[in-house]
Parts: C-alpha cells; structure tokens; sequence
C-alpha cells in the first residue's frame, strides 16, 4: 500500500489554494482552524484530521482521492482496487496516527510532571534525615529505574507492533536495547496498547510514591522503621508491576 505522503498533500493544497486566489487566513477561517495549521499542512509538518477532508475538498472543488493522491484525477481515469483500498486505508490510518501523537504528547506532559514530583521529594528527604549516601542505597536507584523505564516508553517505545507480531506467537518484545521476554504470554497489537499504557502509569507512580512513602515514614516514625520495610517493598513494587503487565497482556491477548 502507498503511503499518503505529507508533503504531496500540501503542495496540492497549496496550489489548489492559489488557483482559488485564497489566502492561507481565508481557507483557515472557513475551516475553523488557524492560519499556522494550514501552513503546517501546506508545508507536510502535518497533516489535517480526516474529519477535516470532506471540508477542504469542499472549499478546493476537487475530491478527496484528489487531496489524498495530491493530484488531479484525469476525467474517466479509471483507479486500481488496490489504489482505492490503499488511499481508503491510509486515510484511515491518518486519523490513528493523529490520535497516536496526541496521546504521546499527553504522555510526555505526565512523564515531565512526575519527574519534577520526584525531584521535589528527593530534595525533602535531603532536608530531613536522610543523607545523599542513604538516598543512594535505594530511593534514587528506584527513582532513576523507573524514570528511564518510564521515560522509555514514553518517548521512544512503538505505539504499534509490526505485522509479524500478529501473525505469530511472538513471547517477546525488542527494540533497540530493551527486551521485554515473558513467558506463555504473546505480545501483539491487540494487547500492546494496554501493556504500554500499564508500564508507563506503573512505573512513574512508582517513581512517585516509593520516595513520598519513604519522606511519611521517616517523618512519623523513624529512619530505622524505613530500613526496615525497603526491601519488601521494593519487590513487592517490582513484582507488582510484572504480575500486573502479565496478566493485563493475558486478558487483551
């Protein structure tokens, strides 16, 4: 299938857009968008909702297969199935990657906000108690997994597994340097979303609340209490959040 490209849109809508002797402001304030958002898709930075398609084709007088081929169609050219269903798909898709990139921003905002929390709480410990060595034998190890675990799968970590994933029982999850493998459990496309979304909520909350647990219990007991109870929790956090991701991925599987 022939992937809609950005920057052949653009260019027709551009044209098109001259041709009608209409300003970027113009097509923009028809559409109920800005004028920067119309540059953006003139300029294949982005491309428009697919809501928005029937809308411009409208305003542009042409079709959408015209706005998705980001030409003219020839009167009476007849178009391939394949062509048809490739352009139908890949409008389609337009409107899953949109939401995609929506959610990865609204992802990074979360990471960003827990990273700051953290930071904040790593800086009381230090005004109480705890010295740096202290906050070095577990709370800073526990913040910096989970941050970069976390920071992982926020960032970088595919939204969408490749097609093999689903053809085949595939009980493992690689990309560059991180390898997820579990046992009895297949990663595919239908679990995948619910397995990323788990390890990124499971690991900044961890990332969050094991030092803001640590600040309660020294600051309404004793640093002796905290040492005692690390361990377990460590591993009851850990293992926690792997039984969590197993069966989250057995359900949605």
């Amino acid at each position: 299938m022939e992937q809609i490209s950005n920057e052949r849109f653009g260019e027709f809508v551009s044209k098109i857009r001259k041709e009608k002797n209409l300003t970027q402001k113009e097509l923009a304030e028809q559409l109920y968008v800005t004028d920067k958002t119309v540059s953006k898709w003139e300029r294949g930075l982005s491309m428009p909702n697919v809501a928005l398609l029937i809308p411009i084709a409208e305003i542009l007088e042409v079709t959408v297969t015209e706005l998705l081929r980001g030409e003219r169609i020839v009167k009476d050219e007849p178009l391939d199935a394949s062509e048809v269903e490739g352009i139908v798909v890949g409008s389609l898709d337009l409107k899953i990657q949109e939401t995609l990139k929506q959610q990865k921003r609204n992802w990074i905002l979360v990471y960003m906000l827990c990273f700051i929390l953290a930071v904040g709480e790593v800086i009381l410990l230090l005004m109480s108690n705890m010295t740096l060595d202290e906050l070095s034998n577990d709370v800073l190890v526990m913040i910096g997994l989970m941050l970069a675990f976390g920071g992982w799968f926020c960032f970088f970590a595919k939204d969408l597994l490749p097609g093999y994933y689903d053809q085949n029982k595939v009980n493992y999850y690689t990309q560059g340097i991180v390898r997820i493998h579990m046992p009895g459990l297949s990663f595919n496309n239908s679990n995948w979303s619910f397995i990323c979304r788990l390890l990124k909520i499971g690991t900044l909350s961890i990332a969050v609340l094991y030092p803001l647990i640590c600040l309660i219990v020294i600051h309404l007991f004793d640093l002796g209490l905290w040492e005692q109870i690390k361990m377990p929790l460590i591993w009851s956090c850990l293992g926690g959040l792997v039984i969590a991701t197993y069966l989250t991925g057995k359900k949605y599987e």
